[in-house]
């Protein structure tokens, strides 16, 4: 199956992030297999899993692992390209962030974000990541939120603290440059990224919003993704997918429904790209699977839930048959493979 991609522009942002903190990107990215020009346009794709090795060879040649925080005061809003204008423009905090969720895929089909409500007005920005063959480093996914975050105050032209950060991986030595830069209280080992965002500043107009400006970035972004959906149809469907995963398994009546196509259209758009939709949603659940249970804290019956399983035996055949192994014995064998 087709890895999910992010685009050149997303790469530019840590690019200028190794210059910030001294490090020459060059041989970084040359290391990473990134070595043509082109890979920083905002045009060029490169698949999930070549982003991550990325990431952990900045990690080691760095030899910090908290390399993504480090030059977080800077904002970079040209690595959302187009998306920061459709944002900047727009009435308040919460309608850029639905915007972002609308459009993200102009920058990502890999990352996938919500919004979610919590107590007295405050929401969740959500935050998934899908991967490939490797596990995603803690590094990227954390890169991703201080960069939403940073873009968001930079927007809204003032230091917004969350009232919670949520980050899914284990909890690491040191947790001062967390707190620091994310200006909120930080949980560790929990199921999925977020950031939770108060009703204020969500609520607050942006000094920068203009109707007329806004209309036209949106017209904007909605033609940049036609002219991507017209190539590449197997993302959004998995994007679908992966939202409706933790109510089950989604027969592909839903996944067409939320499209706004028939099934017959949604199938066939998919062989036309070499796949099926049951394809694509056993591949889903199988990387999803590959990386929850990459993460130690979280127990087996969560996993399971999380991938659409209603009960661990299930859960456990299709371990078996993705993996060759039950789901603790993936995980242990991926735990002594990191060892190593």
């Amino acid at each position: 199956m087709e890895q999910p991609t992010t685009a050149g522009s997303w790469l530019l942002g840590i690019w200028d992030m190794l210059l910030t903190i001294g490090l020459d990107p060059q041989p970084i990215f040359a290391r990473a297999g990134l070595e043509d020009e082109s890979l920083r346009s905002p045009h060029h794709r490169i698949a999930s899993d070549a982003l991550s090795h990325l990431w952990n060879v900045i990690t080691e040649v760095s030899g910090d692992e908290a390399v993504s925080l480090a030059a977080s005061e800077n904002p970079r809003p040209a690595t959302l390209d187009l998306l920061t204008y459709t944002m900047i423009t727009a009435p308040t905090m919460e309608v850029a962030l639905q915007r972002f969720i609308r459009y993200i895929r102009i920058i990502s089909d890999a990352a996938i974000f919500s919004l979610e409500p919590d107590a007295q007005g405050a929401q969740w920005l959500r935050l998934t990541i899908n991967g490939g063959e490797l596990p995603v480093p803690r590094q990227r996914s954390e890169f991703v939120m201080i960069t939403i975050l940073n873009i968001c105050r930079w927007i809204a032209s003032k230091h917004i603290n969350p009232l919670a950060i949520e980050l899914a991986h284990v909890e690491p030595g040191s947790t001062q440059m967390h707190a620091r830069v994310f200006g909120g209280p930080v949980r560790f080992g929990v199921a999925r990224n977020g950031l939770l965002l108060a009703a204020e500043d969500l609520n607050a107009p942006l000094p920068a919003s203009n109707a007329v400006l806004s209309e036209m970035h949106e017209r904007f972004a909605v033609e940049f993704l036609d002219k991507m959906d017209q190539a590449r149809f197997a993302p959004r469907v998995r994007e679908v997918i992966v939202r409706c995963l933790p109510d089950g398994s989604p027969p592909r009546s839903v996944a067409a429904a939320a499209l706004c196509i028939s099934e017959r259209t949604l199938q066939r758009r998919l062989e036309d790209e070499g796949t099926s939709y049951n394809d694509l949603l056993d591949e889903t659940r199988r990387d999803l699977a590959r990386e929850y249970l990459a993460k130690e804290q979280m127990a087996l019956g969560q996993v399971a839930f999380l991938v659409g399983f209603a009960d661990q035996s299930t859960f456990c055949r299709a371990c078996q048959r993705w993996f060759g192994s039950s789901p603790k014995q993936f995980r242990k064998q991926n735990i002594r493979n990191q060892e190593r």
